[in-house]
């Protein structure tokens, strides 16, 4: 009853939703790197935040949230695809790492990065608002997007979760509901939801609890996975960038480049041979004799 995300439609209320629970997903992130609490539990909020904005996008592609720039929260980062693939990482420093979200961050600002399949990349980028991460991305809807929303987001190492409630849009500026107090409405039933029954409670039976006597129409929910993007093929390409010589000291320790995904902990190897063979010159066949 994990690893789902659901997303729903309130037409009364003039309102969309999403709810998502991560669990075996999030827990192997987890086991990537030795994350501090804190730290596992804000990666648990970024990756159930870019899973729910996942569902206000139109198009095939992949969503990034990066937080960069804290004092000892050094980078957050991580990725949703429309297909339900996700995959995140943290950095941080060795000491003066806070369990308070707005000190470790402070400074820090939140690059929110759209990769559709076909068609233009767009990036917005704003600063750390308030307290946490959701504070953020609220902030960042109403001030680009204009668009009244408000998270809820947890972690605790077991599980991830989050639910978004949004306005709808509509042409010429907000959608008017048949409830004229819908979107009030709305927030007062998020308000209920503590942190606890955000984690320990399956998407969609909060979901049920909150709008059951609301008219509303859901999607199937959408299976998330966490898989990596690396390949051998790809960490070819680094070695090649570093250059040839960067890439041959790499291999003096071991006698081969050990190269370490952070994102799945999946090991690569080059022995000497084999990275002599990156940098050789491409050859283009022989024309063919008519």
């Amino acid at each position: 009853m994990s690893d789902l995300l659901h997303a729903l439609l309130l037409p009364k209320l003039g309102v969309r939703g999403a709810a998502v629970r991560l669990g075996a997903g999030y827990r192997d992130i987890l086991t990537h790197q030795a994350y501090p609490a804190a730290v596992g539990r804000w990666l648990g909020e970024a990756l159930a935040a870019s899973a729910l904005l996942q569902t206000g996008i139109k198009f095939k592609g992949r969503l990034s949230l990066q937080l960069q720039g804290g004092p000892s929260l050094k980078l957050l980062y991580v990725e949703s695809t429309s297909d339900g693939d996700l995959r995140g990482i943290a950095r941080m420093s060795d000491a003066d790492l806070t369990d308070d979200f707005a000190t470790a961050a402070s400074g820090a600002v939140l690059a929110i990065t759209l990769e559709p399949h076909r068609g233009e990349r767009y990036q917005g980028i704003v600063p750390l608002l308030g307290d946490s991460l959701a504070d953020t991305l609220e902030g960042y809807f109403a001030q680009s997007e204009q668009l009244p929303t408000r998270l809820l987001l947890a972690g605790d190492g077991d599980h991830a979760a989050g639910l978004l409630l949004q306005r709808l849009p509509s042409e010429g500026g907000l959608a008017q509901p048949l409830d004229p107090d819908g979107w009030n409405r709305a927030l007062h039933l998020l308000a209920t939801v503590t942190p606890a029954e955000l984690l320990n409670t399956p998407s969609e039976l909060l979901l049920h609890r909150l709008f059951h006597d609301v008219e509303c129409s859901s999607r199937d929910p959408l299976p998330l996975h966490v898989r990596c993007r690396c390949s051998r093929d790809k960490v070819a390409d680094v070695l090649r960038r570093i250059g040839r010589d960067d890439a041959f000291a790499a291999t003096h320790e071991l006698g081969h480049a050990q190269i370490i995904c952070e994102f799945c902990g999946k090991v690569y190897r080059f022995d000497p041979i084999e990275i002599e063979q990156l940098f050789q010159p491409i050859v283009a066949p022989a024309p063919r004799l008519q």
